[in-house]
């Protein structure tokens, strides 16, 4: 970075003013006609014109971030505008797109449009903030442990899941569906919030995100009306319409029984099939108890299960 100074001339009109922002907040400013500085603005106070010097900081050696805005319609009394109209704003990555239009306008890659690459951001600014659509596969995103049956009363409270992020790039779970099978009682809870998961990271969802009432679970994201039943359901993971992961557990057709502690995904399984219940167990009880006394690794990697 290196440090420069403009020197900026303020006119006033009979019926408008020009006003200068600058994107970084000026360390200093020296102003004719008893014009401030306030919030990065140099304003026209009533003078006929006014100048201005201030330094600021440039983030690239030939540009000079500056936008202006010009106001119309000012009442003469305080030189304030009403209904103002913005001029110009100011490109900061060159992507074609200004900072007012373009969700990350620190990223070239981020833009209204932008064709969507593997990076776990929201490329092509979407409303939604949806992220890598159409790039996320199957198995990218695993389920690897669940609580389904805790200790606690009314169990639904204290009920969690966590996943594991297999590949080697940061996945966002903003828009991600959490559901069970289809039908007329289906649960679905939408993540309207951004989730990253690191790669080789585990991520916490939880029916109640509070650990002082769910447990003592550290939790990365609360989905709410979401049940999981204690013998038998499904947990999908929907993302734009494609099943990312789904486990179906079932205590009545060879998969553990998970009571008081969570069905573990033995770490030795994580890349073969996580639907099959010979690859699972209910929490050994070398595991570590949460402050509750059910025995899970919720955010830690899982333990053998042989």
């Amino acid at each position: 970075m290196k440090k420069i100074s403009i020197d900026v001339l303020i006119e006033k009109f009979n019926m408008c003013s020009i006003m200068l922002l600058l994107m970084i907040t000026p360390t200093l400013a020296t102003n004719a006609g008893q014009n401030v500085l306030k919030s990065g603005r140099i304003k026209d106070s009533g003078t006929e014109s006014a100048y201005g010097t201030m330094p600021i900081v440039d983030f690239r050696d030939l540009a000079i971030f500056v936008e202006y805005w010009l106001e119309t319609e000012c009442n003469a009394s305080n030189n304030f505008c009403g209904g103002a109209d913005l001029d110009h704003m100011y490109d900061f990555d060159y992507d074609g797109y200004p900072s007012d239009v373009d969700c990350d306008d620190r990223d070239p890659n981020v833009y209204p449009g932008a064709p969507e690459i593997r990076d776990g951001k929201d490329n092509n600014c979407d409303p939604n903030g949806k992220a890598d659509e159409g790039l996320i596969l199957p198995g990218d995103i695993i389920i690897t442990e669940i609580l389904y049956d805790s200790s606690e009363v009314p169990d639904e409270r204290f009920e969690w899941f966590e996943v594991f992020n297999s590949t080697e790039i940061p996945i966002n779970m903003r828009t991600w569906l959490l559901r069970d099978q289809p039908s007329s009682t289906q649960d679905i809870a939408v993540v309207n919030d951004d989730v990253i998961v690191e790669p080789g990271g585990f991520t916490v969802f939880c029916h109640t995100l509070s650990a002082n009432f769910n447990g003592g679970v550290m939790c990365d994201y609360e989905y709410g009306h979401l049940a999981l039943e204690n013998t038998a359901d499904e947990l999908i993971l929907d993302f734009d319409g494609l099943v990312i992961d789904e486990v179906r557990y079932d205590e009545n057709n060879g998969w553990p029984r998970a009571t008081s502690g969570s069905l573990n995904l033995d770490p030795n399984s994580f890349l073969l099939d996580n639907n099959d219940p010979n690859n699972w167990c209910n929490s050994p009880a070398t595991s570590p108890e949460i402050p509750n006394g059910d025995e899970a690794t919720p955010g830690t990697p899982n333990v053998d299960c042989w």
